[in-house]
């Protein structure tokens, strides 16, 4: 997997690039500035999960959209602060999800939840995480429509998200997901 992380502070770059790493991408491209993210968007290089963090001020819609265009298959931002504007104007951008906390650390009771999913239900993640609908995971595991949307419902009650994009970024900055 490639992966995008596009984050001003060094620190919190550092940490989840770590992260990324440990949990199986197979190269993480970093950006510290507006300008290395409009590169990134100008070489069209496209992947799998672009990380932006919400720290590049009004500049950050822009490169959402861009990179949402260009295309990388799930666009994400990383949100500090638990200011909803910022991250309404992202989700209006393109992001397919948002993720809020400090970057590269882990909810300390995020274990415990991760480790009540079932491994069908690890299984039905995995295959959001490489964006298939539901009539699709149905198909391909040979189950009912009904039963997949089950699976995400607990799902979404063990990780405490209803978002596919949030419970898949959950999973992988915990490393459930590779």
């Amino acid at each position: 997997m490639v992966a995008l992380l596009a984050d001003p502070l060094k620190d919190s770059r550092e940490r989840l690039a770590a992260a990324l790493t440990a949990a199986g991408a197979t190269r993480v491209v970093q950006a510290d500035t507006v300008g290395a993210v409009e590169e990134l968007i100008a070489d069209a290089p496209g992947g799998h999960l672009a990380l932006v963090s919400l720290g590049f001020g009004s500049a950050t819609p822009r490169l959402i959209g861009g990179l949402a265009q260009v295309p990388w298959s799930r666009v994400i931002a990383l949100a500090l602060s638990p200011d909803p504007a910022p991250l309404l104007h992202a989700l209006a951008a393109g992001a397919t999800g948002v993720l809020r906390g400090h970057p590269g650390r882990i909810d300390p009771g995020l274990p415990d939840r991760l480790g009540r999913l079932t491994p069908r239900e690890l299984e039905v993640l995995k295959l959001v995480a490489d964006g298939r609908s539901n009539k699709w995971i149905a198909e391909e595991l040979s189950l009912s429509a009904l039963t997949v949307k089950s699976h995400l419902s607990r799902i979404s009650r063990k990780l405490g998200t209803g978002e596919r994009s949030h419970q898949v970024a959950v999973a992988m900055r915990a490393g459930v997901l590779r």
